[in-house]
């Protein structure tokens, strides 16, 4: 997800229905496995920035409160998910 998108603007992600479905879903199973990890191994996520947002976010977009701004899921994408996905891999390796 992240290569990929790197090249986009926030202007042209707005305007693509099929990108903003694709981020929305992703956000969801990161949020998800976020979740199950947090039940079983706190002290992993505790070491994840970012991870309670993430946890947040997929709430929101699971349940549907109110509309989904897309604008808060680009602001996602480019300010927290790059430091979120260095941190899981940085647990992934057991640092």
């Amino acid at each position: 997800m992240q290569a990929r998108a790197r090249s986009l603007q926030a202007e042209a992600f707005l305007r693509n229905e099929d990108l903003k479905v694709i981020f929305e879903r992703k956000f969801e199973v990161i949020g998800e496995a976020l979740s199950a990890l947090r039940k079983r191994h706190p002290e992993v996520v505790d070491r994840i920035r970012h991870a309670a947002n993430a946890i947040d976010l997929r709430h929101v977009l699971v349940h549907g409160y109110a509309a989904i701004d897309h604008a808060i899921l680009w602001n996602a994408f480019e300010r927290f998910l790059p430091e979120l996905v260095a941190d899981v891999h940085a647990a992934l390796d057991g640092r």
